[in-house]
């Protein structure tokens, strides 16, 4: 139902026949993040998908209204690359969501109070009912290549068996705190705890490898003279609200590229968002979140 290309970035958009009648708008804006803002190397495509809602039987005096129809924003980016840019990237992300806010159909916006923030894409993701970000996001773990490397081989020998658990009655727990001990140093989990970009957003587990860079055709991280560090740059992330992860994976066997692809299986709710009138306090609290993610990305900049 959908198809785009913005340099390197695709997006394909399927919907199964059985519910393509449920559809009420699909529409696609990109955001260049290359050099300068104009080159395509670097940016995003956004789908803005509106659906029916699914509110089941709204009889009685008491039932609680809800919205007539679902806001998806769907988008796949790749953000800038290298193990020190973790400020261009997060800026990247702000560029995106802020210039997609301005390319957004009318009806995808709710209207604005005196508390909202108008510009800089917050006032985008609040009127979404789901959002999803896909792509090489291109974070890195924050590890000397040796180290790194020794973690991973550890997970892979857990897997494996070559090391055994003491815990018989629960052998997973070992690669599960091998894997944890790396993910500390994931620079994304760190920039998402400190709210410097993708507020509020959510990640499935990962039970998978990193995902980068490997030599193409073969199991084996970056051979070559840069020794690139063993990281997951390629990640789905989403706002939780209504969201429930199935299934959060790599494709080991797709050895074409020097990424690993990732894919997830996520079901959404499809029940409108509840119409009501927000109270003064949390309208407040609303405020005072978004001057804490103005005051951080000022400090970014």
């Amino acid at each position: 139902i959908a198809l785009h290309s913005l340099g390197g970035v695709q997006l394909a958009l399927f919907c199964k026949r059985s519910i393509l009648g449920e559809l009420e708008h699909v529409s696609i804006a990109d955001v260049t993040c290359g050099v300068g803002n104009v080159f395509h190397n670097k940016g995003a495509i956004g789908a803005f998908v509106q659906m029916k809602a699914r509110n089941g039987d709204r009889s009685g005096d008491d039932a609680v209204k809800r919205n007539k129809s679902i806001k998806m924003l769907l988008v796949a980016c790749h953000l800038a690359a290298h193990v020190k840019k973790v400020d261009a990237r997060n800026a990247d992300y702000w560029r995106i969501v802020s210039e997609l806010e301005a390319q957004a159909p009318p009806q995808f916006l709710k209207a604005a109070t005196e508390n909202d923030e108008v510009v800089g894409g917050d006032h985008l993701l609040d009127s979404m009912d789901h959002v999803i970000f896909t792509g090489d996001l291109n974070y890195r773990v924050d590890l000397p290549r040796e180290r790194a490397e020794k973690a991973v081989s550890e997970i892979g020998k857990w897997e494996s068996g070559d090391i055994k658990a003491p815990d018989s009655d629960n052998p997973g727990r070992g690669v599960s705190n091998a894997r944890m001990a790396l993910l500390r140093h994931d620079q994304l989990l760190r920039t998402i705890s400190e709210g410097r970009a993708f507020p509020d957003f959510a990640e499935g587990e990962i039970k998978f490898p990193p995902t980068f860079k490997f030599d193409k055709g073969t199991d084996e991280y970056d051979t070559s003279h840069k020794q690139r560090i063993p990281a997951w740059t390629d990640r789905i992330l989403f706002r939780p609200f209504g969201v429930r992860v199935h299934e959060y994976s790599s494709v080991p066997n797709a050895m074409h590229s020097d990424h690993r692809p990732v894919q997830a299986t996520l079901r959404v709710s499809l029940k409108g968002r509840e119409r009501k009138e927000a109270t003064a306090e949390k309208s407040v609290q609303k405020a005072m979140t978004k001057k804490r993610r103005r005051r951080r990305r000022k400090s970014d900049e």
